[in-house]
């Protein structure tokens, strides 16, 4: 029994943890790819183009920028009046990478919301929500506890304590 207990337990930190990891594990590709474009940066044969000042985004200034929607590693930079010549790469690893990243985070923030909607649904049935709601007419009391999911045995009082003098 002990023994089952201990691989049930550990199967769901397994689960809980996988979802928290697959972020990190995303970025430590991310960082094995850049670290991959350093050096085909320095052995390959790289590109030049002539690009607009204003119409470069830069990730990481003077090293990583995004042209149009492509990623461009950037080996030298040669300003020409109101535009630069950069010598680099395209790099396509890093634009997937970033692009399942994307996908992740809204994903994970799709389930942060299902989750805090099933958790608001379970924290009190629908009956003892209509408690805190202010009426005007006089309130019937009756015994909540039994019908409820016995989440709390105090939804059935309506009136404070007595207080002793």
């Amino acid at each position: 029994m002990y023994f089952i207990r201990t691989i049930t337990a550990a199967c769901l930190l397994i689960g809980l943890c996988v979802p928290m990891l697959s972020p990190v594990i995303l970025q430590l590709k991310q960082l094995h790819v850049q670290h991959e474009m350093l050096e085909k940066l320095e052995k390959q044969e790289l590109i030049s183009i002539r690009v607009k000042t204003n119409s470069i985004h830069w990730v990481k200034p003077k090293k990583e920028c995004v042209l149009g929607t492509e990623m461009f590693d950037v080996k030298k930079i040669v300003v020409d009046g109101d535009e630069l010549v950069l010598t680099g790469l395209y790099d396509a690893k890093e634009k997937e990478l970033k692009r399942m990243i994307r996908q992740q985070s809204e994903q994970q923030s799709k389930q942060s919301k299902q989750t805090v909607q099933l958790l608001a649904a379970l924290a009190l049935p629908v009956d003892a929500a209509n408690i805190f709601s202010y009426r005007a007419e006089p309130v019937v009391l009756k015994n909540l506890f039994r019908q409820s999911f016995y989440h709390s045995p105090f939804l059935g009082f309506l009136t404070p304590p007595p207080r002793f003098v």
